[in-house]
């Protein structure tokens, strides 16, 4: 755990329980960057305009009559791959947890005895999740969970990400990509890169794809995508 790059972003609306909450969490767990919000606007902003890998711990009931699992919804859209742990004072809202994906559920007055087996069990489920793809369209910085990827593919100045409910339009080039993405992924063309989860039939020259696409394999990359395809195909 000490060589992971993670941080641990906390909203808590009650200043004495967020600076409190603070010193604990850089006690407790001393190799994460620990980030402090009172807001769920600002939170959201900042999961915006800082991709990293997370912990989300979230009260669930803010100020003002905000709501915490509203903010965690939200943020889930903007970063799929973080880890959510929400905290309350009221004991009738751990039902309401179930609205979004979490974690764990810390009852407040019980939190010396449960928060950090929560974050613990927060941390692992962290590790095993693949590193979020990051990329930009535009001014606007994507989180993109390579399981979803089908394939890439370039075409002149920009990059298309084929996901599996949406397509992305980035600057990013392959060779970039690539270099963020795990090894179920393989290069066939100077165009293309595929991801094998969703490659139904390796025909040569062609990938066909769960999806019916055609994915077109140059000669260059023929014997490199057969030798990797099989490997694919030995560990699963």
């Amino acid at each position: 755990w000490n060589n992971m790059n993670y941080e641990i972003t906390l909203c808590e609306d009650d200043a004495v329980q967020n600076e409190n909450l603070v010193s604990w969490l850089q006690e407790h767990f001393s190799q994460a960057h620990v980030c402090a919000f009172t807001s769920g606007h600002a939170l959201i902003d900042h999961v915006r305009q800082h991709p990293a890998k997370r912990i989300i711990l979230m009260d669930i009931m803010l100020d003002e009559g905000a709501s915490g699992i509203e903010a965690a919804r939200t943020i889930k859209t903007i970063d799929p791959g973080c880890v959510i742990v929400f905290l309350s004072s009221f004991l009738e809202k751990a039902c309401d947890v179930y609205e979004v994906d979490h974690c764990y559920f810390v009852y407040k007055p019980q939190k010396e005895k449960r928060l950090e087996p929560a974050l613990k069990k927060a941390l692992s489920v962290l590790m095993e999740k693949p590193r979020s793809l990051i990329a930009h369209a535009g001014a606007c910085t994507l989180c993109i969970d390579p399981g979803t990827i089908v394939y890439l593919e370039r075409i002149k100045r920009y990059t298309l990400i084929h996901c599996i409910d949406q397509t992305y339009k980035v600057k990013e080039d392959l060779e970039n990509l690539q270099e963020q993405l795990p090894g179920t992924f393989s290069r066939c063309h100077r165009s293309f890169l595929v991801n094998f989860r969703y490659v139904r039939s390796y025909m040569v020259h062609d990938l066909e794809m769960k999806n019916d696409k055609l994915i077109p394999v140059s000669r260059r990359y023929v014997q490199p995508v057969r030798k990797a395809f099989h490997q694919y195909l030995s560990s699963i």
